[in-house]
Formats: structure tokens, sequence, C-alpha cells
């Protein structure tokens, strides 16, 4: 199993296979992990004894400390990545994923694959920050959450729960905080 992990601008592919723990290519030894109560965890790695304090936060983010420091982390699988990746392109559109807002008009938020909206998470005029949920898609019998990579006001939604999208479908617009939605009038 490969996953994911990073800790802040720092991302490091750790895969877990019979033989053991490899990081970035690199095999290393691992022990553990030993539960020694419901958030504390100790590792052996590479013959280094590790306590580690782990409180899980949504969608794979963990809050850790170990040796006296505080660090978030995010762990995700290889589907998860993908997913995001294919949900990044479609919801925001070239200029998003460079961590360029749409900063004179809407941006399309777009189904990254055919499915059905399980779920709209946001109401129309609602003011988002990066990472808010905005709707839920079940494609393959898997949810999956759309989430604003940039923060902005949720224009028009073009979708409701239960209705079936294909791939490339505008599912809502987002626009620049000032702006409102068609329905609410510019």
């Amino acid at each position: 199993m490969c996953y994911h992990v990073t800790v802040g601008a720092v991302t490091l592919d750790v895969e877990i296979d019979a033989e053991g723990v490899r990081v970035d290519g690199e095999r290393m030894q691992a022990l553990g992990p030993e539960v020694v109560s419901p958030s504390l965890y100790s590792f052996i790695v590479d013959g280094s004894s590790y306590t580690v304090l782990a409180e899980r936060g949504e969608s794979g983010v963990w809050d850790l400390q170990l040796r006296g420091r505080c660090h978030r982390v995010e762990v995700v699988d290889d589907r998860t990545k993908v997913m995001r990746g294919m949900s990044s392109r479609a919801v925001h559109g070239p200029a998003a994923v460079h961590g360029l807002a749409a900063a004179h008009g809407p941006t399309a938020v777009r189904a990254p694959m055919p499915g059905r909206v399980v779920k709209v998470e946001v109401e129309e005029g609602e003011l988002v920050e990066a990472g808010r949920g905005l709707l839920v898609v079940e494609a393959m019998k898997m949810e999956n959450s759309l989430t604003a990579l940039v923060g902005g006001r949720i224009g028009t939604i073009h979708v409701v729960a239960g209705q079936t999208v294909e791939k490339g479908e505008i599912l809502m617009d987002m626009v620049p905080p000032d702006m409102k939605s068609e329905r609410e009038g510019n």
C-alpha cells in the first residue's frame, strides 16, 4: 500500500509492504505501531524508538506530537491522490490549480467523472474558505467530496441531491467574494 504523507511543504511517498517500509524509495526497518493508549503509539524505526501522540482530524489530516513538537500531517492513499487530482482540474480549471483565483468572474465547478450528486453542502451566496466541502458525488460506489481550492463566494448551483451528472458537467459556480450569483443579481 502506498501513501502520500505531507508535512508542511514536503510530501513523502511511503510504501508499506510485507518486507517493511520504504520512504521515497529508501528502505527502512520499522516495527509497530504498538498502541500504548487510544491516541498514543510507539514505533521503532531503524533501531530508534519513537512515541507519537496522534489525533485524527478530517479527510486524512492528523495532528501529531513527536519529541515535544506539534506537526499537522495529511495522509492520502494512491486512489485519493488520483481522485483529488481529477477533482482539482475539473473543479477549478487550470488557473485555480496553479493558485490563481478567478478575480473577475465565475469559475465553474465541474464533475470530475460521471456519477450522482449525493449532497450539496453549500448554498448560493455563501462565502467559503479554501478546503471547504462543496458537494459530494458518488461514482463507482465511492463518495467523493469536492472541495474549494480557493476561497470565494458560491455563485449559481446547477444541481440538486439525487441528480445524475456527466463528466465535465457544471455543478456550481465559484465567484469572487464581492460578486453575487446570477439568481441574486450582480
